[in-house]
């Protein structure tokens, strides 16, 4: 049987500037079994190949673009295809403690916070499910809105106290890791897709230490999962935060974002601004952004996995 988590991080949400940020003021986070019994039927051959991704990040990670625009956006062909999910890619995913699916579940719409908002997810899993329709994927996202790296997902090389964020993700991880080993799956975590910063935008300081931060927490997920790595060791999929008035200091976060990328071959970082992402168009009127519209945040998907797929060793595919 899975180890259980520990404990319960206590929050308090305070809204500032029209935005809010989330302070974590403890650190053990009481998370159910993250997967028992629903992917039994899926386990059937001892070995059987399990292609793993992980998603981490804040708000446009876990998820808060609006299932009711992406409804109106796509074609009801697109959006039934949307909420029927993806038959060879399931996710476990917690979702700023909002949401949570507390097993693998099939990948389908409204899998980000509340009930009725989306994450990355479900373009990633649009276009694995597109890729490579007869291999099986699993996402695990863990993600928490407002967080930031400089403290709530400090990771161990970078000093100090360890965030309890990234304590908690990497338990969270580890053990639906296990899950899928114990299931007789030979697990594979080819790639983790980030979805972070603008917290750390709003101070200068922290947009500078962030590439330090972020070279750290590269590493130590490396190091933390390396039992579980692909052949080629896991890829970093990074992407560019908004340009937009809340993330005052984005230039230089995005810039720290670019230089970890350049430092291994195999970390990347998407340019969102480059490809259009767009956060001033929902609600129509009154626009949320400091989250992604819904089409972007598909598209944001799609990028994750045309980035993640690049990685993939081909080698051994189903």
């Amino acid at each position: 049987a899975l180890a259980r988590p520990l404990g319960l991080i206590q929050c308090d949400l305070q809204f500032a500037s029209a935005i809010y940020a989330l302070q974590i003021i403890g650190c053990d986070q009481r998370h159910k079994d993250p997967c028992f019994g629903k992917i039994e039927q899926h386990a059937l051959i001892l070995g059987k190949k399990a292609t793993v991704i992980l998603l981490a990040g804040q708000s446009n990670a876990a998820g808060c673009s609006r299932d009711e625009y992406l409804q109106q956006n796509v074609s009801p062909e697109q959006y039934k295809k949307y909420t029927d999910g993806f038959d060879n890619v399931y996710i476990n995913y917690f979702a700023s403690a909002t949401n949570e699916s507390h097993a693998f579940v099939k990948c389908e719409a409204c899998q980000g916070e509340w009930g009725g908002f989306f994450g990355p997810e479900l373009g990633l899993a649009e276009k694995l499910s597109e890729t490579f329709p007869d291999q099986t994927f699993f996402i695990i996202k863990y993600a928490w809105g407002g967080t930031n790296l400089y403290e709530q997902w400090r990771s161990p090389s970078s000093g100090g106290e360890v965030g309890p964020l990234y304590n908690s993700f990497v338990e969270y991880t580890k053990n639906s890791l296990e899950y899928l080993t114990l299931k007789g799956y030979d697990v594979s975590v080819e790639a983790m897709c980030w979805m972070q910063g603008e917290s750390d935008s709003l101070e200068e300081q922290h947009a500078i230490d962030y590439e330090e931060n972020l070279s750290n927490l590269v590493s130590d997920i490396r190091a933390e999962f390396a039992p579980y790595a692909s052949n080629d060791g896991i890829a970093f999929v990074d992407a560019y935060i908004a340009a937009t008035i809340f993330w005052k200091h984005y230039i230089r976060l995005n810039q720290s974002k670019q230089a970890v990328a350049d430092s291994s071959t195999m970390n990347v970082v998407i340019d969102t601004l480059e490809h259009g992402l767009s956060v001033t168009e929902e609600p129509a009127g009154e626009p949320d952004i400091a989250h992604y519209d819904s089409l972007s945040e598909i598209k944001l998907g799609h990028l994750f996995a045309e980035q993640c797929i690049s990685f993939f060793d081909p080698i051994g595919r189903d």
